[in-house]
């Protein structure tokens, strides 16, 4: 036996559960490519995307792909629908016309945050795959 024992890997368990959102961000041409892992609260998730807007405004860019196959963990309808509205609003009080692409799956990401937040104005889609995400983003000019 490796000493190892069922306490250690339950405490492990438990902090590995409430690890926060990571991201890294790598700029492509006139784009910011977006990687988020781990899981997530509403707090790390409006963090992230308040984030990500402030570095591609810092970088002069307006599409934005978020990749978010690497995370877990679901919102609630409601915690959803206030992030979609918080950041449309917080683009728009930063002077911001982002075009935001999302990919993920269900649970943790179905479309729901952004169609609350296309209904605001936000030029926005969610995708099954970076290459579906990317070939949108690239219809738009920069």
């Amino acid at each position: 036996m490796n000493g190892v024992g069922v306490a250690d890997l339950i405490a492990y368990c438990a902090r590995a559960d409430k690890m926060e959102l990571q991201i890294t961000t790598e700029l492509k041409g006139r784009m910011l490519l977006v990687t988020a892992t781990g899981s997530y609260t509403f707090d790390a998730a409006l963090r992230l995307l308040k984030q990500v807007l402030d570095t591609a405004k810092e970088k002069q860019v307006s599409k934005i792909l978020v990749n978010t196959l690497a995370m877990n963990r679901e919102l609630s309808i409601i915690d959803r629908h206030i992030l979609a509205v918080e950041v449309v609003e917080y683009a728009k009080r930063n002077q911001m016309v982002p075009r935001l692409a999302f990919v993920g799956k269900p649970p943790t990401v179905d479309g729901f945050g952004v169609r609350v937040a296309q209904n605001r104005g936000l030029t926005t889609d969610v995708f099954s795959s970076e290459q579906e995400a990317l070939n949108w983003l690239e219809k738009w000019p920069s």
